[in-house]
């Protein structure tokens, strides 16, 4: 079985919890800090959002009584545009999960879904709760996808194969020749949904996106969100790409007829504009990324090669015990078990939150 920590449980207790929290005295943290809760659990960006894209939130606020979807094509031809797609290839969605739940849906019918082992846990949540069934090939090594093994794995019974590239919750990506390959054998055979959720955090050469096979192949469908370096998790958009027969099929299935409202759409219409504001997050990013692994390493931890903006690393006592007393000091973090290992996913926070959460770490592994 993959990460033994349930995503929806530890959510849960969470948020019993932050009530206490929001009252609690901080205890044993950097000294600068205030205190507000350090959220490094969910990924979110915390540098905020474009400037023109609060703008574009609030002149345009008198719109919010109409429907927004008749001016979905303006975010849509901004996609288009930029990935070299016709628009008839995308869908909108209230967030990228959204377009796969869709997804999920679709197949459910057809048979397994396969998956690597760990890998987003979301994906996992709403296909167990479809009653999908679940087959899992573990990383490997290097903790990229293990494409070999996903392709024995592949039967009559596979109606949906998940890539989460770059993966979460480990951030490694899986190269990109050997996943073209694997994605062209195997959308011959079964539905391929490659999530790019990181995408815009990626600069290794290794890497590429899938979109150009989503073009060409009716069974490879390639999922985006702004939750993550356009810092709209809040406003809740997303997107697929794939051929408009398959978009189609999603239409057909789609449970509202409008879920992007009409402030998420002109942020993120703006956001995407705005490719200034997005270079200065990718840099502000690696630069607090880089930090988390000299401080982390210095104190004889092991991470894992980051290409998203959370780093992974491994410890040696129990990781919900560790994420537990981190929440005591108003420090949320992400445990996981798998491969037999306990871990810790930290998101990249401001250089404050980083430092608070150093400093309350060390104080725990005295």
């Amino acid at each position: 079985m993959g990460y033994a920590i349930d995503r929806r449980q530890w959510i849960k207790t969470s948020a019993m919890a932050l009530a206490g929290l929001m009252t609690a005295p901080r205890l044993d943290v950097f000294p600068q800090q205030t205190d507000d809760i350090i959220m490094l659990h969910n990924n979110e960006s915390p540098f905020g959002i474009s400037p023109k894209a609060g703008s574009a939130i609030t002149d345009t606020l008198d719109r919010s009584n109409r429907y927004p979807h008749e001016d979905y094509p303006q975010l849509i031809d901004l996609i288009a545009k930029q990935e070299n797609v016709p628009p008839d290839h995308i869908i909108l969605g209230a967030g990228s999960t959204d377009v796969m739940v869709t997804l999920i849906h679709l197949v459910q019918n057809r048979g397994e879904l396969l998956v690597g082992d760990p890998t987003y846990f979301d994906f996992i949540y709403y296909a167990n709760m479809a009653g999908c069934t679940l087959n899992r090939v573990p990383l490997n090594s290097d903790f990229e996808h293990d494409l070999e093994g996903m392709k024995k794995q592949i039967s009559p019974r596979t109606g949906m194969i998940y890539i989460c590239n770059p993966n979460n919750p480990t951030g490694s990506i899986t190269p990109k020749n050997r996943l073209k390959l694997f994605c062209e054998h195997a959308s011959k055979r079964a539905l391929v949904v490659v999530d790019e959720a990181y995408h815009e955090y990626v600069e290794d050469q290794d890497y590429a996106s899938m979109i150009d096979l989503a073009k060409q192949k009716t069974d490879i469908v390639v999922t985006r969100t702004f939750s993550k370096i356009f810092g709209l998790a809040g406003l809740r958009i997303g997107y697929g790409i794939a051929l408009p027969e398959t978009i189609e099929k999603l239409n057909r299935l789609s449970r509202n007829f409008a879920p992007i409202s009409w402030l998420s759409l002109q942020a993120a219409i703006a956001s995407y504009r705005d490719r200034a504001f997005i270079r200065a997050i990718k840099e502000k990013n690696r630069e607090m990324r880089q930090y988390l692994y000299q401080e982390l390493e210095a104190l004889g931890f092991t991470c894992v090669p980051s290409h998203t903006n959370f780093v992974l690393f491994q410890i040696g006592q129990d990781a919900r015990d560790l994420a537990d007393k981190l929440e005591k000091r108003k420090i949320l973090v992400r445990p996981f078990v798998f491969h037999g290992r306990q871990w810790i996913r930290v998101s990249c926070g401001t250089k404050g939150e980083l430092q608070a959460f150093l400093f309350a770490l060390k104080t725990i592994m005295v």
